[in-house]
């Protein structure tokens, strides 16, 4: 897994009310900056973020949004930190960019998430077929490392997390302000380091809306587990595209929405 050493946070004074009293303190806040995405030479779309893995977030994004299908399809990858730029040039597209960039939609992401198409283009997106087996216990460890890993959100409270894992340990995880993000950023780990996710689970912190599904099956990805909610949306797509979704991943307790074969037990 990879090693995330830049601080995802600063400090600044407050006042804070408490109990009837006020008091100044130190508190710390999520960084937030812009990322410009620039392809072949021309601009694409910024996104906001927190600033680290942004080449992770890049591809994650690419690949999620069914731009690219394939590493060797980034010729370069420029990232320029002072001017929050990553320019990449890119191969084999067989989309026009000008032309996505008309079908944005607006998502229920944090941070005013995006994605590059209609919803519903999920429903006639190919069915998972990887396979990948976990038990109840399994997946309960996991969710607990992936809290253990999300030293920024405890120390702030401002982000959200997600990783890959096989099931017996994480391989990539990321942090990030907007979980959508975080998405991308472990996707995007996996794809440029070449770690096929037909048999890995996605597990995330956060609500899952319908942009997040579709980056997830986009992947190949047969499993996903969230500590928190699935929208009537997201079950549907699920179910078209053969993902097994599984939500209040919590202590000793989940639910299974779809696909439960994958889960030990579930028959």
């Amino acid at each position: 897994m990879q090693d995330q050493t830049s601080a995802l946070y600063t400090e600044r004074k407050i006042m804070r009310y408490e109990k009837g009293s006020w008091n100044e303190m130190n508190d710390r806040i999520t960084l937030e900056r812009p990322l410009h995405l620039e392809i072949n030479g021309k601009e694409f779309i910024t996104l906001l973020c927190t600033p680290v893995q942004r080449k992770e977030l890049a591809a994650g994004f690419l690949l999620s949004e069914g731009i690219i299908q394939s590493p060797e399809q980034i010729l370069s990858m420029d990232l320029k930190e002072q001017e929050d730029l990553i320019s990449m040039e890119l191969t084999g597209m067989e989309i026009d960019l000008e032309d996505r960039v008309k079908k944005i939609t607006l998502t229920s992401g944090c941070g005013r998430g995006t994605i590059l198409c209609d919803v519903m283009d999920a429903i006639s997106e190919p069915r998972i077929s990887g396979s990948m087996d976990l038990s109840p216990v399994e997946i309960m460890e996991r969710m607990h490392e992936l809290h253990h890993h999300s030293s920024t959100y405890l120390k702030t409270g401002g982000t959200h997390s997600a990783a890959v894992t096989d099931g017996r340990s994480l391989l990539a995880f990321a942090e990030d302000l907007g979980r959508h993000n975080a998405v991308d950023k472990v996707l995007g780990f996996c794809f440029l380091n070449r770690i096929p996710t037909g048999d890995k689970a996605v597990l995330a912190s956060g609500r899952i809306s319908s942009e997040i599904i579709m980056k997830v099956g986009r992947s190949g990805v047969p499993i996903l587990v969230t500590r928190a909610a699935a929208t009537d949306q997201v079950i549907r797509i699920a179910e078209a595209m053969n993902i097994t979704l599984i939500g209040f991943a919590r202590g000793t307790r989940m639910n299974v929405y779809t696909c439960p074969e994958r889960i030990t037990g579930t028959g």
